[in-house]
């Protein structure tokens, strides 16, 4: 016998074990984003970077002009695209995915 879904549930049995198991697995993703006047009425924000953090820590990242980097913790990210002046960088992390 199938496993069965309606547009409106998650999907029974088997297929939703393993939708658990995905969603509690997978890596937690994150926009790094450079912001200008943070605090202030002038305040804008650019992403600079993407990154998906995995379960131990190790932390992989695309940033300008395709670059990678694989980091022992998403606390780096910014060491490796710092702010100056002008700007300050740090990490947004997305939710995870829900039950809907």
């Amino acid at each position: 016998m199938s496993t069965a879904a309606t547009p409106d549930s998650e999907p029974l049995g088997y297929e939703g074990e393993l939708l658990a198991l995905v969603r509690e697995t997978a890596p937690r993703m994150f926009a790094v984003v450079a912001e200008y006047a943070a605090g202030t009425d002038d305040a804008d924000a650019v992403v600079i970077a993407w990154g998906h953090a995995h379960e131990g820590g190790r932390t992989e990242v695309i940033g300008p002009r395709g670059r990678r980097w694989t980091l022992a913790s998403p606390d780096s990210v910014t060491r490796f695209l710092p702010g100056d002046d002008a700007c300050a960088t740090r990490l947004v992390w997305l939710p995870r995915a829900t039950r809907s």
